[in-house]
C-alpha cells in the first residue's frame, strides 16, 4: 500500500467513531423527518427561503457595482426574483411548501416524458424497456402528486428529505465502519 492510503485509512480508523455516530444522528433525522413530514417540508422551505433571500440580495448588491447598465439590470432583476421568492417562502412557509411541490411534480413530469422518448429512440438495443418502464412510472407518479394537490406538498418534500437522509446516513455509517476495519487489518 502507498504511504498515501495508509494515511488515510488511519486518519479514517481516528474519526471512525465520529462518523458512524454522524451517520446514526443522520439515520434518526431521516427517520423523524418521515414521521413528520409536514414539519419537515416546512423546514425545508424556510431554509430554501432564507437561501434563496440571501442570494437574491447579494445579486442586488452585485448589480450596483457591474460596469454596464444591461448587465447590471439583469442581474438586479434575477437578485430581486430571488430576493422576493425567498421573502414569500421564509414569510409564508406553507404556500412555499406548496411551491416546492409544484417544482418537484413538474420535474418529475417532465425527466419522465424525456426518458419514454429516450427509450423510444434507442429501441431496439438491449433493456430499452428499463428506461421506458422509469419514464413511464415517473410521469405516473407526477400525475398522482398533481391529482392529490395541494395534500400531496404534506407529505412530499419532508419525505424526500426524510429518505436523502437516511440513505446518507447509512452510506456515512457503512464506509466509516469499513475504513475502520481496513485500518485495523493493516
Amino acid at each position: 500500500m502507498t504511504t498515501l492510503v495508509q494515511a488515510w485509512l488511519q486518519q479514517a480508523k481516528k474519526n471512525a467513531g465520529w462518523l458512524i455516530f454522524l451517520g446514526i444522528v443522520e439515520i434518526v433525522a431521516g427517520v423523524l423527518a418521515i414521521l413528520g413530514p409536514l414539519v419537515a417540508g416546512l423546514t425545508v422551505a424556510v431554509i430554501v427561503g432564507w437561501m434563496l433571500l440571501v442570494g437574491g440580495v447579494t445579486r442586488i448588491v452585485g448589480a450596483f457595482k457591474a460596469d454596464s447598465f444591461g448587465g447590471g439590470a439583469l442581474t438586479f432583476l434575477w437578485g430581486l426574483l430571488f430576493a422576493v421568492t425567498g421573502f414569500y417562502f421564509v414569510t409564508r412557509p406553507g404556500l412555499g411548501l406548496e411551491s416546492l411541490t409544484l417544482l418537484v411534480t413538474m420535474i418529475l413530469f417532465a425527466e419522465g416524458i424525456l426518458r419514454i422518448v429516450l427509450a423510444l429512440h434507442m429501441r431496439p438495443a438491449p433493456r430499452w424497456g428499463w428506461m421506458l418502464a422509469g419514464g413511464i412510472l415517473s410521469v405516473v407518479f407526477a400525475l398522482i402528486l398533481w391529482g392529490q394537490f395541494p395534500t400531496s406538498s404534506l407529505w412530499l418534500i419532508g419525505t424526500l428529505v426524510g429518505i436523502s437522509l437516511i440513505s446518507n446516513g447509512i452510506t456515512v455509517t457503512s464506509v466509516a465502519s469499513a475504513a475502520r476495519k481496513v485500518a485495523s487489518a493493516t
